[in-house]
């Protein structure tokens, strides 16, 4: 995870207690960036997290992220029936 301290300095252990809070918030993500933004005593806390992407397979080969394809690949995807796990 990766720290950016705006706008002012914080100790570690400031840095250590809005990490904290930051991953009890969003206790199932990785956090990739933590910013931390000093304003006249208060901090601002916002994040970036990791996006996992969502590979799909088709025929038996993986094809990548859904967003990636083209249309018609895209229509075949939606009139697929997947198999049911028995």
């Amino acid at each position: 995870m990766q720290i950016v301290v705006l706008n002012g300095t914080l100790t570690e252990a400031e840095q250590d207690s809005y990490i904290q809070k930051a991953t009890k918030v969003y206790p199932m993500s990785i956090i990739e960036k933590l910013y931390l933004d000093v304003q006249n005593g208060h901090v601002d806390v916002r994040c970036d997290l990791h996006r996992f992407r969502n590979m799909r397979k088709m025929g038996g080969y993986c094809i990548g992220e859904p967003s990636d394809w083209n249309y018609a690949k895209q229509a075949e995807f939606r009139d697929t029936v997947p198999n049911p796990i028995e």
